[in-house]
């Protein structure tokens, strides 16, 4: 809420993270804490998904993204842009960077890989498993493969 009131930044935590290692190096605490980050898709999920035009070609931006991309940005989080576009950095991220710009985001971090310190992902082509079974989390709807 106080996103949307003008307040300044806050030094925002992640509740259900807080005393769970978060890293490749099994740390603890406020620093380990600090490195955590919000992985968000780009084609599908922060743009449009257009059929491939290439490198240079990225879809509208998607607003309900985009303001909570904005959110959390205000409210001190750090986000990451996770897109299998990256495997070919020299092409793909400056378009993205320049996107970003033009749509009103900051110079994000780009990449195609997730580590330790990724505490979400919001991605258009994840299937959520309950941990340990390889069983969805909710109901089964299309395309869920069996």
């Amino acid at each position: 809420m106080q996103a949307f009131s003008g307040k300044p930044k806050l030094d925002v935590r992640v509740p259900h993270s807080r005393g769970l290692a978060m890293t490749d190096h099994i740390k603890y605490g406020e620093q380990a804490e600090s490195r955590q980050w919000i992985g968000v898709d780009l084609d599908g999920t922060l743009a449009q998904a257009d059929p491939w035009q290439g490198f240079e070609h990225i879809g509208k931006p998607i607003p309900n993204m985009m303001k909570r991309v904005k959110i959390w940005l205000d409210l001190g989080y750090r986000v990451k842009i996770v897109t299998a576009r990256a495997q070919d950095p020299d092409l793909a991220i400056p378009p993205i960077r320049e996107w970003l710009k033009k749509n009103g985001l900051p110079e994000l971090e780009i990449t195609n890989a997730k580590d330790m310190d990724m505490i979400e992902l919001w991605d258009d082509r994840c299937v959520q498993v309950i941990p340990n079974t390889g069983n969805p989390v909710g109901p089964n709807p299309e395309p869920y493969r069996r």
